[in-house]
């Protein structure tokens, strides 16, 4: 079997470049394009070891890991030891997902790409199938987007759970419960009075409130016009607020109380009002109320 090395050496290094990019991306790491360029290079200079089998002491396990921690110091520097050592477990766990995603994809297609001593090669052939070499050439970016957007939305995923808590709102002998999401992008305030408000989902909680509140939200032109009054419409006041350049109103309504639990802690909102909106809030369920920040980080601040 005849060995193109150059062209094993190059799909390693742009595999190498790939992994090391993802790693620096997902840790957040300013690392210039130059020194993952040079810590690439090192990375795929293992494909040495198919030429030279006196050099196969190296495909030992520590010093393998050696060589990580060196690709890592040249790709992103030396600050401290828990530096380096964050880096080099990422950068095998995105090595771990990637080559998996590779396999899975190898075995479902049955390509002959295989990975030998950690080196990408070839069956058959030095050059192998030109479609085996598209597939591995197409295969790691499209693993790599993969990867990157499963890490986006895990990273969204974890600020939106560090971000929920739970509502309870009491308008006379009503109780409403709810799952709050805080919005520290909500700036929404009464112009008059200066509370903040807050959005409560009315598609789920609609029914809590009596036909006169619910036509009011839905038009706050209908607001003292139905035939049937209900103590609950002095409690209504309309907020003003812009969408996409428009200015609109927003009918709110004042409790009497609006406990918020995060962490299993309870704190007592300052005075707030209950913006009532028929928008759908989250498409996904998560949460049916958006929680105004000065509601709950006024009384963090304060303790």
């Amino acid at each position: 079997m005849t060995l193109y090395l150059d062209v094993i050496w190059f799909l390693n290094f742009c595999i190498d470049y790939v992994l090391i990019s993802l790693t620096a991306y997902i840790l957040k790491r300013n690392a210039s394009k130059k020194r993952i360029l040079i810590a690439s290079l090192l990375a795929s200079s293992y494909v040495i070891l198919v030429v030279y089998p006196e050099l196969m002491v190296f495909s030992q396990p520590l010093l393998k890991f050696l060589l990580s921690i060196a690709i890592m110091i040249t790709a992103f520097g030396f600050k401290r030891v828990r530096f380096v050592v964050k880096n080099v477990a990422m950068f095998y766990f995105v090595s771990f997902v990637t080559g998996g995603g590779i396999f899975a994809l190898h075995y479902f297609m049955q390509s002959d790409a295989v990975i030998m001593n950690g080196v990408i090669s070839t069956k058959s052939t030095g050059m192998g199938d030109p479609v085996s070499w598209i597939f591995v050439a197409g295969g790691i970016p499209a693993l790599w987007y993969f990867s990157k957007k499963r890490v986006d939305d895990i990273t969204v995923e974890k600020m939106g759970s560090s971000s929920l808590v739970k509502v309870k709102i009491s308008i006379g002998e009503v109780i409403i419960f709810a799952n709050g999401l805080i919005d520290t992008g909500n700036k929404l305030y009464d112009p008059i009075s200066k509370m903040p408000v807050m959005i409560l989902d009315m598609n789920i909680h609609g029914t809590k409130f009596p036909e006169a509140i619910q036509s009011a939200a839905k038009d706050v032109l209908s607001i003292g016009t139905d035939d049937q009054e209900h103590p609950w419409i002095n409690k209504l006041r309309i907020v003003p607020y812009r969408s996409v350049g428009h200015q609109q109103f927003l009918a709110c309504i004042k409790p009497d109380q609006i406990e918020i639990e995060k962490d299993g802690i309870p704190i007592t909102s300052p005075q707030s009002l209950v913006g009532l909106s028929w928008t759908s809030l989250s498409s996904e369920g998560q949460f049916d109320c958006i929680v105004h920040p000065k509601m709950y980080l006024q009384h963090v601040q304060a303790s």
